[in-house]
């Protein structure tokens, strides 16, 4: 390769650094001269520090006018022809300093690279196969080629031309790494396979390999292969912590959580004790049902330093555990507003405390703060509505909407509140508009439809609704109950019947669901049918008037079936 110009290579002199900022004197002569050529150079370089590529541009092609052969200048040029979109004028100076140097690496990828984006594709696999040719190891080509046949959906070609190359180039890691996830995506996995342990063979020092290869195992289900995969690079490196975390997730998916603790006990010899490494062994140890252990690690670390959060509310977590109410308040209470984990701790705090007033007094003073959070409006929503305090949310809503106007997700959370009010006309008034501004919601689809058929109202155009929803979430078990209520309301109680068996396999565990079951069958006159899906309604539901509503129901079933309610 021809040695770039000398003059490239000279430091900065005070002089140059003067003529840099102060503009070179017409010197009165047409030629260009060495020192002229590289002042231009320099600015040229300066520039495109700075990002400006176009002056630099200019500057660079005097140099090149000037000096015709210098490769380094032309390859800058090349570039910034490249950058600026002007690709035939970069192509023109890739073949010119390839016709100087034929083997130059990183012009020929440029080059390749240009046709590609010209959609010139045969031109750049040609170009991109001499490259490889000429360095076969080129990894980042390599992923260029099979990107372009990937571009063309030419998995097979791709494939095609990186098995040619191997041939050429025996026993090439690189290649065979490609090819490895070429046939990975082709779904062949037992040639990817054969690939990642060739490619195994040749780099059994490189720990991303053995994680790629360990991964796709995962991800096709061979998890004991993965694990060797995995363990395997264990003993070969130095230090593999990359492939330490790897198998730490593989046993945590699995729920060895035995295994996942003699990992990171591996961890602690290789990189010593660390808090991130303290919190999660507690974690697994809650998991393992280890909950005094686990206590006593995120006390050490809360005294440690009390604004660890984190260890703060996972010792609000193992005190629930324990069943120590006042403990696990006390932990969840610890975290401030403007902490991430505050709305799970508040999610937690709903739980154990169970007052809407007192969760009201943490809701306003946390608003207060995080008045912006959208997602705290809504979690009031949902926890004032479990806790059968409908109208206490729906003010928290409504304050939400008055931030987020037509927000679907707040409209719909007004919504639901509205009719735990009975307030159902309200809702619709509030959520029919939002239809045409999201026509496809299959959720606000849905309550619309559903409510119709609540109120038994627009029968036709509920079942209509409903359907559309269906179409966007056709295994939604809440919309199928929907499309079974409409039924019902109907009088079509067989085709209701049918719908209503599938939503509950699709949603076993829901009260209303099962009610809705009750109702159909008792329709149906098969009472004591009823009177069990009314039954299982009642172990499931939680709200107490929905419980109150099921226990009247089971008791005027029962005084017609003589059974104990």
């Amino acid at each position: 390769m021809p040695k770039i110009t000398p003059w490239l290579l000279k430091p900065l002199s005070l002089f140059v650094l003067l003529v840099l900022f102060l503009g070179w004197p017409s010197s009165g002569y047409s030629r260009c001269t060495a020192a002229e050529n590289y002042y231009h150079f320099l600015v040229a370089e300066y520039l495109l520090g700075q990002g400006k590529l176009s002056q630099a541009k200019q500057h660079l092609e005097k140099v090149v006018r000037c000096d015709p052969k210098a490769i380094f200048p032309k390859k800058e040029l090349m570039k910034v022809y490249a950058e600026t979109g002007a690709y035939d004028k970069a192509i023109k100076l890739a073949r010119e300093i390839l016709a100087l140097s034929p083997d130059d690496k990183e012009t020929l990828f440029i080059l390749a690279k240009l046709y590609w984006m010209q959609k010139r594709l045969a031109r750049a696999v040609e170009t991109l196969e001499t490259l490889l040719e000429k360095y076969p190891d080129y990894e980042e080509a390599l992923s260029v080629l099979a990107a372009i046949y990937l571009q063309k959906n030419d998995v097979d070609g791709a494939i095609a031309a990186l098995e040619r190359l191997a041939k050429k180039e025996n026993k090439n890691p690189a290649l065979y790494l490609e090819l490895a996830r070429l046939y990975r995506k082709k779904g062949a996995f037992d040639r990817a396979r054969f690939y990642y342990e060739e490619a195994l063979k040749l780099f059994p020092e490189r720990q991303e390999v053995y994680l790629e290869y360990g991964e796709f195992l995962e991800k096709i289900g061979a998890v004991t292969e993965a694990e060797k995969v995995y363990r395997k690079g264990l003993e070969k490196l130095p230090q593999p912590f990359h492939l330490y975390e790897a198998l730490l997730r593989l046993y945590l998916r699995q729920h060895q959580y035995e295994k996942a603790l003699a990992i990171l006990q591996e961890i602690e010899k290789q990189a010593g004790i660390s808090t991130q490494l303290l919190l999660r062994k507690a974690l697994i140890l809650l998991d393992l049902g280890r909950t005094k252990e686990a206590v006593k690690i995120l006390k050490d670390l809360v005294e440690k330093d009390p604004q660890n959060f984190t260890a703060w509310f996972y010792l609000g977590v193992a005190y629930e555990k324990e069943g120590k109410r006042a403990e696990a308040i006390n932990a969840y209470e610890r975290i401030p507003v403007g902490d991430e984990l505050f709305p799970l701790a508040l999610r937690r705090l709903a739980h154990l405390l169970k007052d809407p007033d007192t969760l009201a007094q943490l809701f306003e003073r946390a608003l207060a703060e995080r008045e912006d959070d959208k997602n705290l409006y809504l979690l009031a929503a949902t926890v004032f509505d479990e806790l059968d305090a409908c109208a206490q949310g729906l003010k928290f809503v409504k304050e939400g909407l008055k931030k987020f106007p037509e927000d679907l997700d707040l409209s719909l959370s007004a919504g639901l509140l509205l009719v735990c009010e009975g307030k159902e006309k309200e809702a619709l008034k509030l959520l029919e508009p939002l239809l045409k501004k999201y026509p496809d919601n299959p959720t606000l689809l849905n309550f619309v439809g559903y409510t119709y058929a609540d109120l038994n109202m627009n029968l036709t155009q509920a079942e209509q609704y409903i359907r559309k929803a269906l179409s966007e979430k056709p295994d939604d078990g809440y919309i199928v109950d929907s499309l079974a209520w409409v039924y019902y309301r109907q009088g079509k109680y067989e085709e209701a019947l049918v719908q209503i068996q599938r939503a509950l396999k699709l949603t076993p565990d829901d009260p209303i669901i099962h009610e809705h079951h009750g109702d159909i069958l008792l329709a149906l006159g098969r009472k004591k049918e009823a009177l069990s899906a009314y039954r299982k309604a009642l172990s499931l539901a939680r709200k107490e008037k929905d419980r109150k509503r099921l226990q009247e129901k089971i008791e005027k079933l029962c005084a017609q079936i003589s059974c104990s309610p």
